[in-house]
C-alpha cells in the first residue's frame, strides 16, 4: 500500500481469480478490488467462503442488497420491478467539504470542480432522470460551499451539452515539442497576470498553479517534539573547550546517537574528548536540519553541512564515503 505501483500489481494479481469470482453470473464487474454480481441469496454465504478460500491473502467481506438498492464505489445500483438502474452515490458520512468558492485559487480550478461534477454523476448514472436528480444534489452541494448558481449553471450546460453531442477531445500533437513546466505558487490575481505575461513572449513555457493549504500557515496543536527525542536529523557537536565541531546524522533518536559518542571509545568524538580533556556531559549539540524524505536525502543533507562547516573533529575516512561529487 502506498506504493504508485501497487494498484496495477494488485489488479493484475487480482485477474487470475475473475473467472472462478464469477462463475456462472450473468451481471459482474471488478474495479480493483471491489467486485459486484449477481447471485442468489442461499447461495451467498458459499460463494464468499469459497472466494477467501482461492488464496490465504483473499479476505473479502460482502454486502448484500437493502430495500432494492446496493451501493458500489460512487455508484448506486437500483434493482425494482425486475430492471436495474443506476444513480450517483456518496457516502452517509461525506460532508459535502468541496473547494469554497472564495478560496484563494484560480477559477479554472473552480470550474473544473462543477465540470467534474457533471462528467462523475453521467458516468454514475443511467438515465436521464436519475441524472437530472443528481444534478439537482450537486448542486446543492456547490451552493452550500459558496457558489454563485449562475456560475454553477453556466457549466454544467457547457458540460452536458459537449457530453451529448460527444466533442472529440482535442489531443496534443506528438511532434510538437513539449513545454516547460513552471510551478508557481498561487498569489492572487498577480499570480494569473505574470503567467499571462510570460506566455505573450512566446516562451514555451507552461504556468502551473500550486495551492497552499491552511494548515501549512497555521500553528499545530500538536505539543513539539523535544530535541533529544527528534530523529532524521544532521547535528552537530561542538567540543566546549576548543570550539572544534563534528557533523553527523542519524535516522534514530538524537540522544540515542548523542550516548554513543561519550561512551564509544573508538569513536573520533569520544577520542578528542578525551584528548582535550572536558566533560563528556557538557557536550553543545545543535540540530542542522531535519528530514523525513529517507537515508539517502538525509545523508545527502550531511555531507553538504560538512561541505559548508568543515568540521575538524570528522575525518576524512570516516566521512568520504559522502562526500558529494557531481560528474558532468
Amino acid at each position: 500500500m502506498g506504493s504508485p505501483c501497487a494498484p496495477l500489481l494488485a489488479n493484475g494479481w487480482l485477474s487470475q481469480f475473475d473467472s472462478s469470482i464469477k462463475d456462472n453470473a450473468k451481471v459482474y464487474f471488478r474495479y480493483m478490488d471491489d467486485i459486484g454480481r449477481e447471485i442468489n441469496i442461499s447461495k451467498y454465504e458459499t460463494k464468499l467462503t469459497e472466494i477467501n478460500s482461492l488464496h490465504k491473502c483473499l479476505q473479502f467481506t460482502g454486502e448484500k442488497e437493502k430495500d432494492s438498492t446496493l451501493p458500489v464505489l460512487d455508484t448506486r445500483l437500483i434493482n425494482r420491478e425486475d430492471n436495474l438502474s443506476s444513480t450517483w452515490y456518496f457516502k452517509p458520512s461525506d460532508t459535502g467539504l468541496i473547494m469554497n468558492y472564495h478560496a484563494l485559487a484560480p477559477v479554472k480550478y473552480k470550474r473544473a470542480t462543477v465540470i467534474g461534477f457533471v462528467h462523475r454523476i453521467y458516468r454514475s448514472c443511467s438515465n436521464w432522470s436519475n441524472f437530472h436528480e443528481s444534478i439537482e444534489r450537486a448542486k446543492d452541494i456547490l451552493f452550500k460551499n459558496q457558489y454563485p448558481p449562475a456560475f454553477t449553471d453556466k457549466y454544467i450546460s457547457e458540460t452536458i451539452s459537449k457530453i451529448v453531442s460527444k466533442e472529440p477531445r482535442k489531443e496534443d500533437d506528438k511532434d510538437t515539442e513539449k513545454p516547460y513546466l513552471l510551478i508557481l505558487q498561487y498569489r492572487g490575481k498577480c499570480t494569473e497576470s505574470y503567467a499571462s505575461s510570460i506566455k505573450k513572449t512566446g516562451v514555451l513555457v507552461k504556468p502551473i498553479f500550486t495551492l497552499r493549504k491552511l494548515k501549512t500557515v497555521t500553528p499545530s496543536l500538536k505539543e513539539p517534539v523535544v530535541k533529544d527525542l527528534k530523529s532524521g536529523v544532521v547535528y552537530k557537536i561542538k567540543c566546549p573547550r576548543c570550539n572544534a565541531c563534528y557533523v553527523g546524522a542519524t535516522t534514530r533518536h538524537l540522544q540515542t546517537r548523542i550516548k554513543e559518542h561519550r561512551s564509544r571509545k573508538k569513536q573520533t568524538v569520544y577520542k578528542h574528548l578525551e584528548k582535550c580533556d572536558t566533560v563528556k556531559e557538557d557536550l553543545e549539540v545543535d540540530i542542522l536540519c531535519q528530514t523525513w524524505q529517507g537515508e539517502i536525502h538525509l545523508f545527502t543533507l550531511e555531507a553538504l553541512w560538512i561541505r559548508q562547516l568543515k568540521p575538524k573533529i570528522n575525518v576524512k575516512d570516516e566521512f568520504k564515503s559522502r562526500e558529494l561529487v557531481i560528474k558532468f
